[in-house]
């Protein structure tokens, strides 16, 4: 299944990367990214999904002249990987360049195509993974051992993740190279001034302090909950604005309701524009127990947002510089990230400070710098 079928171009090199699925989160924002910013006088660009087509919602961040392909319709099932492999290697044969853009599956398919058919393959390395092997099974860190040494090279999304994956994988230095995750901000910018969403209206009514993000127990949502009765409790009055799905919904609700905070927690899902609310929150709150560079930390920075986050392993410090783009709090610590939200809701003029760091941070923080880089590692592989 292919939409927008395509012929290479003479003189270019045909890129093919390779996802599980189109899904709202970082990682593919992120390959997004990436696809919509290669130099198109250099490159064709192709996505593969194991399972698709792209869901409505989603499709508009994939480049209009970017093939996209997939091998089944529906959910995950383990009896499809053959299928998924086969077609798979139908869209690598036309490629020069196969980039496993997500951990797991994902590479582990890369990885097989590009040996059964001799062709170079770039691996992406998203997480932080010496915290996030300790919550996923040992095969997943035998594969990390055994699928990426063999790789043409691998690309880090920041320095603690690349630090972090060279202690635990034994890999060419000379392969492994970071180049940071980047948002284009103009149109972050341009999103975030949509109007708010009629629900929304009376939520805004008050301070917010909002966050987005998958509901599992990485994002640590819990623990802004917590943090958020507690800031209620001390008489900071104020509203918690939850954007994600995930498996965890129910149990954060119950907390919710077990903390009486009903009433002023809303967690709506997903929403197709979470940069229009971004942009009206009084802070965003990244609670993550670890993460690798955030994406939606770089979109509250090219929003102007006043930002509190955690200072997980690996990526808040580094894209908050040390803590001088927002306030660093501990992991897991309720009371800590409470007395900072409690800080800045109560406080407009270091509200007005903190959003004016994050600016100038996001202008640091080159898009431009990190496409040139992708141009020439995909140039000379």
């Amino acid at each position: 299944m292919v939409r927008q079928p395509a012929l290479r171009a003479a003189g270019k090199r045909r890129i093919l990367f390779t996802l599980v699925y189109l899904g709202p989160g970082g990682i593919e924002r992120s390959v997004c990214n990436v696809l919509a910013g290669l130099d198109r006088a250099q490159f064709d660009t192709a996505l593969f999904f194991h399972h698709g087509p792209p869901p409505e919602g989603h499709r508009d961040r994939i480049p209009q002249d970017t093939q996209v392909s997939w091998a089944t319709e529906g959910a995950y099932r383990r009896l499809n990987l053959p299928r998924y492999l086969w077609r798979l290697l139908q869209e690598a044969r036309k490629a020069d360049v196969i980039v496993a853009a997500q951990e797991g599956r994902a590479t582990l398919l890369a990885r097989l195509a590009g040996w059964l058919l001799r062709k170079p393959v770039v691996g992406m390395i998203h997480f932080d993974w010496g915290a996030f092997h300790r919550e996923q099974r040992k095969r997943q860190l035998w594969g990390l051992r055994v699928l990426y040494p063999g790789m043409s090279r691998i690309v880090s999304c920041g320095h603690d993740s690349a630090r972090s994956f060279s202690t635990l994988v034994h890999v060419d230095p000379r392969r492994l190279q970071v180049i940071p995750n980047f948002v284009h901000g103009e149109r972050i910018r341009a999103a975030g001034e949509a109007p708010l969403p009629d629900w929304a209206v009376p939520i805004f009514q008050k301070p917010v302090v909002i966050a987005v993000g998958r509901l599992e127990h990485q994002k640590a949502f819990d623990v802004l909950v917590r943090s958020h009765a507690l800031v209620r409790k001390a008489g900071v009055d104020h509203h918690l604005l939850i954007l994600g799905v995930g498996a965890l919904g129910d149990a954060l609700k119950a907390l919710v309701r077990a903390l009486g905070v009903e009433d002023s927690v809303f967690m709506p899902g997903f929403t197709p524009n979470p940069h229009a609310l971004m942009r009206h929150a009084t802070v965003f709150a990244l609670s993550s127990r670890f993460e690798g560079l955030p994406m939606v930390l770089l979109e509250a920075l090219a929003l102007g947002c006043p930002i509190v986050s955690t200072d997980c392993p690996s990526g808040p410090a580094e894209a908050l510089d040390g803590g001088r783009a927002g306030l660093l709090v501990p992991v897991d610590a309720p009371q800590a990230l409470a007395d900072a939200l409690a800080k800045v809701v109560s406080d407009p003029a270091l509200q007005a400070e903190l959003a004016s760091r994050a600016r100038q941070r996001a202008e640091e923080l080159s898009a431009e710098r990190a496409l040139k880089t992708w141009d020439s590692l995909l140039a000379s592989v």
